[in-house]
């Protein structure tokens, strides 16, 4: 899987600048209506009916989203946005990371089910610095998982 699909530079508040998923659902050619940067392009409310700018991979096992820092930064919070319209429940076991140059510091854990609509805020441990952020399902025994959200938001400082 190419790490770079889905690449989207941003002008959002926080500190987001390209991301990528493990896998890209409904991808055809090079076309995705489901693509990461979806997740990063400002849009709070999502779903179909209101605007379907979901970043959404397809069932894996243990799926996540990476969102690439304009800097190396120290992370405060991120903020999940879950589509508003339906299939809610598919973000649980949400895990989320902080990586710097390679090393991994958890910054919390989701158990959920999340429901629509719902935002999950995770807050990160005083002096958490990294480039990079990823969002995680944790699949159970075994079982692939969808990663769709409507938005992330990381907060911190640069």
């Amino acid at each position: 899987m190419d790490e770079n699909r889905g690449n989207y530079t941003t002008e959002q508040p926080g500190l987001a600048k390209t991301a990528s998923l493990s896998s890209v659902f409904g991808e055809v050619g090079n076309y995705a209506l489901f693509k990461a940067s979806n997740a990063i392009d400002g849009t709070t409310k999502c779903g179909k009916g209101i605007n379907i700018t979901i970043a959404c991979s397809k069932q894996q096992i243990d799926p996540w989203l990476k969102i690439s820092l304009m800097n190396t930064s120290n992370v405060e919070s991120v903020l999940i946005y879950n589509r508003q319209d339906c299939c809610g429940e598919r973000l649980h076991d949400v895990r989320v990371d902080v990586i710097d140059n390679g090393r991994n510091v958890s910054c919390g854990f989701y158990p959920g089910p999340a429901a629509n609509g719902d935002r999950i805020l995770i807050l990160c441990e005083r002096e958490t610095r990294g480039n990079e952020v990823i969002i995680s399902i944790l699949s159970k025994d075994g079982q692939p998982d969808y990663l769709q959200v409507c938005e992330v938001e990381i907060y911190g400082r640069s």
